[in-house]
């Protein structure tokens, strides 16, 4: 498995926005949610959210099994088009990534 953890700094003033795009997303577009998951490979995708006086950190949580991605992908290819919206948004109201080193992950026992 692979886990990347990323601290995301939300742009001054652009917290509510980016928290109203994910809540429509948990409930108009959980099926496109799940269809580029699985596209990716992705088993567990978190986003949290960290107030702070200076400023609005998310911290993104995601676990894929690359292996088996790039398996898939050789037998039939990407079909997943790019959520532009998503894009466009993340653009919008990140400041600054910031890769956080995983220390510990346990997944469920083989």
């Amino acid at each position: 498995m692979e886990v990347q953890c990323l601290k995301v700094k939300i742009k001054p003033g652009m917290t509510q926005e980016f928290i109203d795009f994910v809540k429509d997303m948990q409930v108009n577009k959980m099926e496109f949610v799940y269809e580029t998951m699985r596209s990716e490979n992705i088993v567990v995708e978190s986003i949290f959210l960290e107030k702070g006086e200076d400023a609005d950190h998310i911290i993104f949580y995601t676990r894929s099994n690359p292996a088996e991605k790039a398996a898939e992908e050789r037998e039939q290819g990407s079909a997943i088009p790019v959520d532009t919206a998503s894009i466009e948004m993340l653009q919008k109201t990140w400041d600054s990534v910031e890769s956080l080193e995983v220390l510990f992950d346990a997944g469920r026992l083989p």
